[in-house]
């Protein structure tokens, strides 16, 4: 593990490798890959046996099949967990791998999407109308956790969908004991990974991992059981993740109960926790961009004379909103540490979600939002660069959620401009910049408060109902 091993000219030499473990326990890993590229370029080393990209065209040489196979997946970030079943995402043979990929693609398709467009805009509706209840109690606008909220929509959506039914947080409020959870595991999962890297101070660093952190990891994995199980157990036909998944109990043309049971784990926190993050970074941004809330809403408004013509496919229509959720996956991007690779002769090399924008905007003192760069007008060379965004993934094992995703974000935010004005508060948690929150796999989302009041002609509809 010396720095006379096979990739020593790739630098810097002052690699993080022994600092590696402080910033990675406390989350703030991220920011310090983020230092090391822009001192030292596209292509940094953080450990003897770790490469960290920020180059768009490695999206291609590493992920996809083009030119040769993809890169295998690393074990160490994403082999199985002893002692549970393989869900898609550690189904690190390529051919078992397709097997969950063909099981699982009829319900995360375009038509699939369209088929779940009911659902989908029920929940969205209650969504909106809860939060003009909460901004009509005070004549100036309330304050509100919009982090909250989108938690609470995007939950009972996910519910819905995969288990048969919504988790209940719009209709009262609060967090589903399940949801508050989500986080708590992921973190989990991230130490235990870290603990990987040290093996012969695991058993010293384990104990350190608080021990309500490992309980509900394993909380998480039993719910999501006993969630699935129910909805197994229901004679019901409706358009959810259950219906379209292809079964097999011998898990050769389909997915075994067991592969079930683990791909619904993952997918509570795939299908939650990242479109939840990417929203709430959209807004974060937003709300302190003037020029580029007021060109949104202007697209949204003159578009859609009701709140009802907001179809799918409508949406899909409007320039301006896909710029800047475009924009907002690139700098909002929830999953800072990308899928990690094992090529020889280094152990991991990953694309950096958020190496990746120091790239893409160099020219840039801090992360910004600038949806114009997704414009066809927009003559900047940053333009040049949007291949270096790849928020879902390229090749075999992109993320499969992509047009259920893409649905959700297009529809919450367009609905949240169409009814409301928001206006920045001057709060502790109005105050929160969204590149400064840690990451464990995921960001750690903090609260974050606007003040969103509603149009006058906001209830038109209703009245017109």
């Amino acid at each position: 593990m010396a720095l006379v091993g096979p990739l020593r000219e790739i630098g810097p030499q002052d690699i993080l490798h022994a600092r590696h473990l402080q910033p990675f326990w406390s989350g703030w890993l991220h920011t310090d890959v983020r230092a090391l590229h822009r001192r030292y370029g596209d292509i940094v080393r953080v450990a003897p046996d770790e490469i960290s990209s920020a180059l768009a065209d490695a999206w291609t040489e590493i992920y996809s099949n083009t030119g040769g196979p993809a890169f295998p997946k690393s074990k160490l970030w994403h082999g199985a967990t002893p002692g549970l079943p393989l869900s898609i995402l550690n189904a690190l043979d390529t051919k078992v791998h397709a097997r969950f990929r063909k099981a699982m693609d009829p319900a995360f398709t375009e038509k699939s999407v369209r088929l779940q467009e009911p659902i989908i805009q029920d929940h969205v509706v209650l969504f909106i109308e809860s939060l003009t209840e909460l901004a009509s109690k005070e004549p100036n606008g309330a304050v509100v956790d919009i982090v909250k909220w989108l938690v609470f929509v995007i939950s009972d959506l996910v519910g819905d969908w995969g288990f048969g039914g919504p988790f209940g947080c719009l209709q009262s409020g609060e967090n589903y004991p399940w949801v508050s959870m989500i986080f708590a595991s992921l973190r989990a999962a991230t130490y235990r990974v870290l603990l990987k890297y040290y093996p012969s101070l695991s058993w010293l660093l384990g104990l350190t991992v608080p021990k309500s952190v490992i309980q509900k990891q394993i909380q998480h994995w039993k719910l999501a059981v006993e969630k699935m199980n129910r909805r197994l157990g229901q004679q019901i036909e409706r358009p959810d993740l259950i219906s379209m998944i292809k079964c097999d109990d011998e898990g050769v043309k389909g997915l075994s109960l067991p592969e079930i049971h683990a791909t619904a784990s993952v997918l509570v926190v795939t299908g939650s926790e990242t479109t939840t993050s990417v929203l709430s970074g959209m807004i974060n941004y937003l709300v302190k961009i003037p020029n580029a809330l007021a060109a949104l809403k202007d697209e949204v408004r003159s578009t859609f004379e009701l709140e009802s013509d907001m179809s799918l496919a409508a949406l899909k229509d409007l320039p301006y909103l896909d710029a800047v959720i475009q924009e907002g996956l690139c700098v909002c991007n929830p999953t800072r540490r990308l899928r990690s690779r094992s090529p020889p002769p280094t152990r991991h090399i990953r694309q950096r979600a958020f190496s990746l924008f120091v790239a893409l905007a160099r020219p840039l003192p801090q992360p910004k939002l600038i949806p114009e760069r997704w414009l066809a007008e927009d003559p900047s060379s940053i333009k040049e660069q949007r291949s270096a965004v790849q928020t879902f993934g390229v090749g075999p094992r992109s993320c499969i959620g992509r047009p259920p995703a893409m649905a959700k974000l297009r529809l919450v935010l367009a609905r949240l401009v169409w009814r409301f004005d928001w206006r920045d508060v001057d709060t502790v948690k109005g105050r929160l910049e969204w590149d400064q929150q840690r990451s464990f796999s995921v960001v750690e989302r903090q609260p974050f408060e606007i003040g969103p009041q509603v149009l006058k002609d906001g209830f038109s509809e209703r009245q017109r109902g």
